[in-house]
């Protein structure tokens, strides 16, 4: 059977609904003509096995009728049917690449032709194939008479380069359940697996499980199997004695932690002794999938910047006003691109497997973002690819999903996804968008326990999972129109499990009344009482608005940290200079100056946010003691390096106690930046007050 209908046959198997011809011709791209022919040898296959056919019903579309039993005993069937006797261009591709990037292989290309069980002109042409693709990330094809053929280029390249290949081309997901003997897997995905050794992966699997879901670390799962497959690409290599050059720049930060004592225990299941060069690579690979917060990345304050310019930019295009959520997507794309920053730096392509159906189902909110891949390509250097803004839609359609909903909803249920807490969290906003479903929690395919855990009437998943509890549904994690009648369906058999729960509150105007309480009474809000309470609101269902209670640049600026005209030797002095401001006040320790000009030394100019306009910061923990903000106009430009916004004129220094309280002050930043007459004006004010009302307007008095 074709692997094309192959796949049409299991759509049918898995659903109980009627599915119409455009909606098939739609979800896998083909020609109406083309599933009516498909239909043809779908049913001679089910008569041949013993199976009623699919039946057509005129206005509802096609239905396969069967028994829960036969229906599993098909599926079965569908597997042990894939012809494995030839290779497709692609799997060609990649089956010709692995070979001769395996050193235990020697390639000779007279040998490939019959392995591969092709011609020597399509063998020619899929190595002029390969050639150019291999060129274009700086890798060449040798050929040596008694070797064969290999790869020359730079280890770190080679190591991106088959890590972008195998996620792209194969379903990662289906590499890792090759455990299950159940699980058919096509030929392409058979030759990546029996590269990577299904045993290798198998301990690399059950490591990361352990050491890192288990240390309770804030593990992506949209991202776990990429990460398992960049260690097996990386086991594999130093396996095969391919280590980085030592040349390299060592940073050395490995620090103690989950992903240390991860590295720590591949090392010494398969008896490996890397260089610190390594060590620091696959670290910093690792977290790169996993942001935490602000704390483990330089670049905090550029995430924060592109995330708040990308909100406003998304909601000024598509009219939906996505700052009534801010603070949900705002803390979702500063993470997601805190990542981005860090994986672009390693070289490292994050792989989105729902792409296409995201830029189908969300064109709008998909092409409003992609406009903006200028100004995040300006700091990464490198193109951005469709599936990072493929993730970023994700995160704006989610937002609008729950803007789009109903106040009450009367059910309560579980959504479980295999692709990603955020692509999880998308498909529970259209479970409630669409449908009277209240989501009390999204779980990974990791967490099926938790579910009788939770107080909910149904279970929704992406994976077929062996639950019987309670009703469940297998649903494609971006809803399609036949999901939408498979759901109705679902929920009118199980209309008995329906209930009434009230919804969120907005009572941010309850939270500062409270808070000015606490400080009218004597008492002191601190970051801490700060999130207890925040949390206890959210714990009751009452949304707040911390857009309207964080504080304004007007409102942390103070007079006396403001100094104008002032003469600086160089970079370094004008930031001292700028920080000793805040110093004086006991705001920043003398470490956090010391921090600041060892980033720009060790990272470069950065800092260097907008024209002529420096925002010196570094991370809370080198010295922080609370919020404090202080700006320097320079009387001679200083060059700071950055060969874009050089020289500077005017430098603000940020200190931040936390990701958040500051957001106001960004956003104050921002509009600066954005505004280069403004900058001009404020380096020309020869005193404060003129200095004032060109940043303020008329929103101080003076």
């Amino acid at each position: 059977m074709k692997e094309r209908t192959q796949r049409l046959l299991t759509r049918f198997s898995s659903v109980n609904s009627f599915l119409t011809c455009k909606d098939l011709s739609t979800e896998f791209l083909i020609s109406e003509r083309t599933v009516r022919n498909e239909m043809a040898l779908i049913n001679s296959f089910l008569a041949e096995n013993g199976y009623p056919p699919i039946k057509t019903v005129r206005g509802k579309g096609f239905k396969l009728s069967l028994s829960a039993k036969e229906r599993e005993d098909l599926l079965i069937k569908i597997g042990d049917d894939r012809t494995f006797d030839y290779y497709r261009p692609n799997e060609r591709f990649l089956a010709l690449l692995l070979d001769i990037v395996n050193p235990l292989n020697t390639t000779f290309l007279y040998e490939m032709e019959e392995k591969l069980q092709v011609s020597k002109s399509t063998l020619d042409e899929d190595m002029r194939r390969l050639r150019l693709f291999l060129k274009n990330h700086g890798i060449s094809v040798v050929s040596f008479p008694k070797q064969g053929v290999v790869l020359q280029g730079d280890e770190r390249s080679i190591r991106s380069m088959l890590y972008r290949v195998i996620s792209s081309m194969t379903d990662i997901d289906a590499l890792f359940r090759v455990q299950n003997p159940e699980v058919a897997v096509s030929a392409l995905e058979q030759v990546v697996i029996d590269y990577l050794n299904p045993k290798a992966i198998g301990i690399i699997t059950e490591l990361y499980d352990e050491i890192l879901v288990k240390s309770q670390m804030e593990v992506n799962y949209m991202y776990r199997n990429q990460v398992i497959l960049f260690l097996g690409i990386w086991l594999r290599r130093m396996q095969e004695r391919n280590t980085l050059s030592e040349s390299a720049k060592v940073k050395n930060r490995i620090k103690e932690g989950p992903i240390r004592d991860l590295i720590g225990s591949l090392c010494r299941d398969f008896d490996l002794d890397p260089p610190l060069i390594e060590m620091d690579y696959i670290t910093l690979a690792i977290e790169s999938f996993n942001p935490k917060d602000m704390n483990n990345s330089i670049d905090w304050i550029t995430a924060q910047l592109l995330a708040i310019q990308l909100i406003e930019h998304v909601e000024k295009i598509t009219g939906i006003p996505f700052s009534q959520r801010e603070d949900e997507l705002y803390e979702g794309l500063y993470k997601h691109i805190t990542g981005l920053l860090s994986r672009s730096k390693n070289d490292i392509q994050a792989t989105n497997p729902l792409k296409d159906t995201i830029k189908a189902s969300y064109a709008e909110i998909y092409e409003a973002v992609t406009c903006f891949k200028k100004q995040i390509e300006e700091h990464t250097k490198k193109p951005l690819s469709e599936d990072e803004i493929g993730f970023l839609t994700v995160y704006f359609s989610t937002s609008a999903s729950w803007m789009k909903q109903e106040k009450r909803a009367v059910y309560q249920a579980v959504v479980l996804c295999s692709h990603g807490l955020s692509t999880g969290r998308l498909l529970a906003a259209n479970l409630k968008e669409h449908f009277d479903i209240d989501i009390v929690a999204v779980l990974s395919s990791h967490e099926v326990s938790f579910i009788d855990k939770l107080d909910v009437d149904l279970v929704f998943t992406t994976i077929p999972i062996d639950y019987r509890k309670k009703p469940l549904l297998v649903l494609n994690p971006i809803l399609r129109e036949s999901d939408k009648k498979e759901i109705d369906s679902f929920l009118r058999k199980n209309k008995d499990k329906r209930r009434m729960i009230s919804t969120n509150l907005d009572a941010t105007e309850l939270m500062q009344d409270i808070l000015k309480l606490i400080i009218d009474s004597g008492g002191k809000v601190t970051k801490e009482s700060y999130q207890k309470a925040e949390e206890t609101f959210k714990n009751h269902h009452l949304k707040i608005n911390t857009r309207e209670i964080q504080p304004m640049l007007q409102d942390i600026l103070k007079n006396s940290n403001i100094l104008l005209n002032q003469a600086c030797k160089d970079w370094k002095e004008a930031i001292t200079k700028a920080a000793d401001l805040l110093m004086e006040e006991e705001a920043i320790e003398a470490s956090y100056i010391t921090a600041m000009i060892k980033s720009v030394e060790e990272y470069g100019p950065y800092i260097v946010v907008g024209k002529h306009l420096a925002l010196a910061h570094a991370r809370p923990e080198d010295g922080v003691n609370e919020l404090g903000v202080s700006v320097m106009s320079l009387k001679d430009p200083v060059y700071f390096g950055n060969p874009d916004n050089d020289p500077v004129r005017l430098v603000f220094c940020l200190a931040a106690v936390d990701s958040y309280s500051h957001l106001n002050i960004m956003r104050n930043l921002i509009d600066l930046i954005n505004d280069e007459e403004k900058v001009k004006r404020l380096i020309a004010a020869q005193n404060i007050e003129t200095f004032n009302k060109v940043l303020y307007g008329s929103q101080k008095n003076y």
